[in-house]
């Protein structure tokens, strides 16, 4: 894969996770808007990946707001990885290593972050 073409490639990918992230969270704001929730009225409901498709699907903003914020977090993680295996197709071992060293960090910093 040509650099140009990677960077292309990356810059989609990092393009698709921000439009979905805000369509994502812009949902869940207008859905709390609709149901008059305001944000500091009550305890918002705790992260639960299991219950995420369930609310979505039940149209819960918090499910949104929740899948929102999911898919900012990833998007980088997300953007790494297709870097990672461009630079594998590439044959760039050097940077395919460094890409694995940022990839390990971030996975650190997520269990760290997760209390695991």
């Amino acid at each position: 894969m040509k650099t140009s073409s990677l960077e292309r490639t990356v810059g989609r990918v990092l393009g698709a996770g921000a439009l979905a992230s805000v369509a994502l969270l812009a949902i869940g704001i207008v859905g709390m808007g609709v149901l008059h929730v305001a944000p500091l009225d009550r305890p918002f409901p705790p992260f639960d990946l299991g219950r995420l498709p369930a609310d979505v699907a039940a149209l819960r903003p918090s499910g949104f707001l929740w899948f929102g914020l999911l898919a900012v977090i990833l998007t980088p993680s997300i953007r790494v990885i297709a870097s990672l295996l461009g630079f594998a197709v590439a044959g760039e071992r050097r940077m395919v290593a460094v890409a694995v060293v940022v990839l390990a960090v971030i996975c650190l910093s997520a269990a760290l972050g997760a209390g695991g």
